[in-house]
């Protein structure tokens, strides 16, 4: 039976942060993931829909600094700098989305598919452009099967696209969307939201704060790393104050 997922200490924040920070965004994404789930393989994790990726980032997120989120964004029409609050468990509202193959009828065929992974958005990566992208991305997801089009690389740009949209109505949690109001010049835009490059910013600016923790309390007190992690954040708070009154 899978192990709950579990979140992260001080610890663990300094050690993901310094073994992802080299890291592509799809490597880290799963390098989170396999440090809060015990018992869970990494190759696991790697096959998880996209969807499914990100909503366990979110819990995880969830029980580090809990679902409000702060965000920034600037305004394509005027550039001005917008700040912008949200709760994240908006995102992970239970869905009904099946696990199994899917299929669609295209073009007189019935097209058969499963939902993206990580490891087929790792395959798209060295695509030259956006458009060579999702193709390669619903080629990997087609099904091996009489009813899949006899020639993935003969698939008209059309079949892909009508593909790729199917593939989203199957799991609408894949892609993240944040309707924005600029309040300078009233214009709305979507923004779409990368929750695995949200939540890594966030451990960063947290690995950094304990490393500025962890300097000031040692060159006060003379402790040891171990010593200061092991105290709760509360009273860590109260000897930082203590050394800047």
């Amino acid at each position: 039976m899978e192990q709950p997922m579990q979140s992260l200490t001080p610890e663990k924040i300094l050690a993901l942060w310094e073994i992802a920070r080299p890291q592509h965004p799809l490597d880290r994404a799963l390098t989170i993931l396999a440090a809060a789930s015990p018992g869970v393989a990494r190759d696991t994790l790697a096959e998880l829909s996209i969807a499914e990726r990100d909503a366990r980032l979110l819990h995880l997120r969830t029980l580090l600094v809990g679902s409000r989120a702060e965000g920034f964004a600037e305004c394509p029409r005027c550039a001005e700098r917008l700040e912008f609050s949200f709760d994240t468990a908006d995102f992970v509202a239970p869905t009904e989305v099946s696990k199994s193959a899917q299929e669609v009828a295209l073009q007189g065929r019935c097209v058969g598919f499963r939902l993206p992974s990580s490891r087929d958005l790792a395959e798209t990566v060295a695509a030259p452009d956006a458009r060579e992208a999702l193709r390669r991305l619903v080629e990997r997801c087609l099904l091996p099967n009489d009813k899949v089009w006899p020639n993935e690389s003969d698939l008209p740009d059309e079949l892909v696209e009508s593909l790729s949209r199917a593939m989203l109505a199957a799991d609408p949690r894949a892609e993240i969307v944040l309707d924005l109001n600029c309040p300078a010049c009233a214009h709305r835009w979507n923004l779409l939201f990368d929750v695995a490059e949200f939540f890594w910013t966030e451990i960063g600016a947290q690995a950094r704060r304990l490393l500025r923790e962890i300097d000031a309390l040692a060159r006060a007190y003379g402790w040891t790393e171990r010593e200061i992690l092991d105290l709760p954040p509360q009273r860590r708070q109260t000897y930082l104050e203590l050394i800047a009154a």
